[in-house]
């Protein structure tokens, strides 16, 4: 009798919530502690991160085939500013290598298109005394900027093993005319399925998008506002937060990333472009998406832009960390 009353209280949704609370609060404290705003100009680890996202702000402008001419002045200054304040409370790191080539490889765009302002004379000084003031060599800071791709270049990791795959992956923000057929994702779909799920759930949902639906959900997202248009269909991976329980909080994200990523990599296999697009965002976005017929038990967790591949394809030039970096043996 007991048993059965237990398991009828463990249903009830007021007495789960109530059990999370605990979880919650631990959680949304700690985050808000250890998060990058928190104090940032404070500890190295949280200033590094406002770099790293001023860096890409600046550097997913070299992918885009229509650049203008005089792009990111405000986000250079920004970047300099906060690297010279880096190296003079802690000296200088081999993690700033990317940022120091993006604003090198940034004035040197400016240069050849023949824009110049005093805003940029500033960064150009500052930056010239920050690489003068490290004393490490000039071909540390070339790791930035675009590289060109041909089109068969891309299409030919078809047949090329993980590793060449891998490396050679890269966000494409610039699509061609052509289509990508329901079959092509259905097939990348397949390859993605053998993706690791905890305890085999299969947890993730897969919501495809085309014509004005991909323009909404694009749009909505943000973060493909100058070619969200060339985009030939967007594809929306969620987590069914049926299929977790209360200790599970963030298994829906784990699952429906490790799908993501798979399904990324098997697009890129069968000559599809594709970018990856956070659902990081703010409530007034995932309740936009929500709308877009995604039940309620399903949470957003990445939307990806696909299309076919240009005859020039360009996209940033960015260097990766070391591994011994972000790598401890215990």
């Amino acid at each position: 009798m007991m048993k059965k009353i237990k398991n009828k209280l463990s249903e009830i949704h007021i007495l789960l919530f109530l059990k999370l609370i605990p979880y919650m609060l631990r959680e949304y404290w700690t985050f808000s502690k250890q998060m990058a705003r928190c104090q940032m100009s404070h500890y190295p680890e949280k200033l590094l991160t406002d770099i790293l996202m001023t860096t890409h702000a600046l550097e997913k402008a070299f992918s885009l085939h229509n650049l203008k001419k005089g792009f990111g002045v405000a986000k250079s200054i920004q970047l300099t500013d906060n690297i010279e304040k880096y190296i003079s409370k802690y000296g200088y790191s081999s993690k700033l290598e990317v940022p120091i080539s993006l604003i090198t490889a940034y004035l040197s765009y400016q240069k050849k298109v023949k824009f110049s302002n005093k805003e940029l004379d500033y960064v150009q000084n500052k930056i010239n005394k920050i690489i003068e003031s490290i004393k490490q060599p000039e071909t540390n800071f070339n790791k930035a900027g675009k590289l060109s791709l041909s089109k068969n270049f891309m299409q030919n990791l078809t047949n090329a093993n993980f590793k060449t795959l891998a490396e050679n992956r890269y966000s494409i923000r610039h699509f061609g005319d052509g289509n990508i057929s329901e079959d092509t994702i259905q097939a990348a779909i397949k390859i993605a399925q053998k993706s690791p799920s905890a305890c085999n759930r299969q947890a993730y949902r897969i919501h495809i998008f085309s014509g004005e639906q991909k323009d909404l959900i694009l749009s909505t997202q943000g973060g493909a506002n100058s070619f969200y248009k060339e985009a030939n269909k967007a594809i929306l991976i969620t987590g069914d937060l049926n299929r977790y329980y209360s200790t599970e909080m963030h298994l829906p994200y784990v699952d429906a990333s490790l799908f993501s990523m798979s399904l990324i990599y098997a697009l890129t296999s069968l000559g599809v472009a594709s970018i990856p697009l956070t659902m990081g965002r703010k409530l007034s976005v995932l309740k936009k998406v929500q709308g877009m017929e995604i039940p309620q038990n399903e949470i957003p967790v990445l939307l990806i832009a696909i299309g076919s591949y240009p005859d020039e394809i360009v996209v940033s030039k960015s260097a990766r960390f070391s591994p011994d970096t972000f790598t401890t043996f215990h």
